[in-house]
C-alpha cells in the first residue's frame, strides 16, 4: 500500500522529491519504492519528461485504480469499526481560525453529547495544507473556504459536504462616512487604507480579491491573526477591514459594522478522504457540525459552489 502510495504522490504533486516530503520519506527510498512497484505492475509506470518523472500511460491507469482501492479501504475501515461493539474511537479534524471557535469545538460538544466515548482533537490549518494532511492520514477531516480570491481545490481524492455561506462585513470606525449608511459601496473605498489579517491566508485572499474585483488594489498598512486584535486596530482609526459574520466576537463601541454593497462571501464547506464518511467517528462528527452550521449561517447551500472536489450530496452509508 505504501509504494500505491507513493505513485499517487508523486501523481498529485508532480516530482519524486516533493512525493517524498510528503510522505516523510528520503528521495532514495522513493526511488527503491517506486522501482519495487514498478516491478511488481509487469509495465514501465514512469519516463523522464527533460528532468521530470511523469507518469506513463500504464501509470495513469494504476493511478486511477489506486484511487478506488482507497476510496473502498477507508469505507472498509469504517465497517469494521461500526461492527466493533459501538466503539467510535478518536480523529482528528483541521480548519481555518475562526472556524475552530464558531464550528469546531461546538461540533466537540454536541458529538460528545451523542457519543461520549469520542474523541475529537483539533488542529488550525488552512487549505490547500489542510488537504495535504488529509492525504497523508494526519488529518480525518479538513474545513475549508472557497470564495472571492482564493482559489478552488481541485483533488478527486476527497468528497465534500458544504456547510453553509458566510458574507462578510466591513468594520469601520463610528465617525466614518461609511458608518451612517445603510451598506457600504467597497469600489468607493479605493483610497483607504486596511487592516488584514496574516498575509496569504483565506481572509486575506478574500479582501485582495473583493478589492481588486471592485477595481483597486487595498492599502493594507496592519496585520494580525486575530480578530480581536483587527478591530481594535479598527476601533483606533488605523484602517478598516472586512469581518466575517459567522465570527462570533464582542465588536467595540467605537466600531461599526455595515453590510457591503457588493455582496462578499466565502462557501464553507469539510471535506473527507473519499470513502471515508462512513468510518463512525467521521460519520458521527460531520453529524454534529451540520447540525452547529446550521445554525451559525443564514444561507446553507444545497449545491456547492464549481470545484474538483465532489460533493458528498449525503453522507456515504
Amino acid at each position: 500500500m505504501s509504494r500505491l502510495r507513493l505513485l499517487l504522490a508523486l501523481h498529485e504533486r508532480g516530482t519524486l522529491q516533493a512525493a517524498a516530503s510528503a510522505l516523510h520519506i528520503s528521495t532514495s527510498a522513493a526511488s527503491q519504492q517506486l522501482a519495487a512497484l514498478t516491478r511488481e505492475a509487469g509495465a514501465r509506470l514512469t519516463e523522464m519528461d527533460g528532468r521530470r518523472l511523469r507518469l506513463t500511460d500504464a501509470g495513469r491507469v494504476l493511478v486511477e485504480h489506486a484511487y478506488a482501492v482507497f476510496a473502498r479501504l477507508e469505507r472498509a475501515q469504517g465497517d469494521v469499526r461500526a461492527a466493533a461493539d459501538g466503539e467510535l474511537g478518536q480523529l482528528t479534524v483541521g480548519a481555518f481560525p475562526s472556524a475552530i471557535a464558531t464550528l469546531l469545538i461546538p461540533a466537540v460538544r454536541v458529538a460528545r453529547e451523542r457519543h461520549p466515548r469520542l474523541r475529537v482533537d483539533l488542529r488550525e490549518v488552512e487549505v490547500p495544507a489542510g488537504l495535504d494532511q488529509l492525504s497523508t492520514g494526519d488529518l480525518d477531516l479538513v474545513v475549508g473556504v472557497e470564495g472571492a480570491g482564493t482559489q478552488p481545490p481541485d483533488d478527486q481524492r476527497y468528497a465534500r459536504l458544504p456547510l453553509g455561506v458566510d458574507d462578510f462585513l466591513l468594520a469601520v470606525p463610528l465617525d466614518h462616512p461609511s458608518a451612517r449608511g445603510p451598506a457600504a459601496v467597497l469600489s468607493h473605498l479605493a483610497d483607504q487604507e486596511w487592516v488584514g489579517t496574516r498575509e496569504g491566508d483565506s481572509c486575506d485572499q478574500l479582501l485582495h480579491g473583493a478589492c481588486l474585483a471592485a477595481g483597486f488594489r487595498p492599502m493594507v498598512r496592519h496585520r494580525a491573526a486575530d480578530w480581536t486584535a483587527i478591530l481594535a486596530l479598527v476601533e483606533a482609526g488605523m484602517g478598516l477591514t472586512l469581518l466575517p459574520s459567522s465570527a462570533r466576537i464582542p465588536v467595540p463601541a467605537a466600531v461599526r459594522v455595515v453590510p457591503v454593497a457588493e455582496r462578499i462571501s466565502r462557501h464553507v464547506y469539510v471535506a473527507v478522504r473519499q470513502g471515508g464518511a462512513t468510518h463512525p467517528a467521521v460519520a458521527a462528527y460531520l453529524a454534529a457540525l451540520e447540525q452547529v452550521a446550521a445554525d451559525v449561517f443564514d444561507e446553507v447551500t444545497g449545491q456547492p459552489p464549481p470545484s474538483g472536489i465532489p460533493h458528498l450530496g449525503g453522507r456515504e452509508g
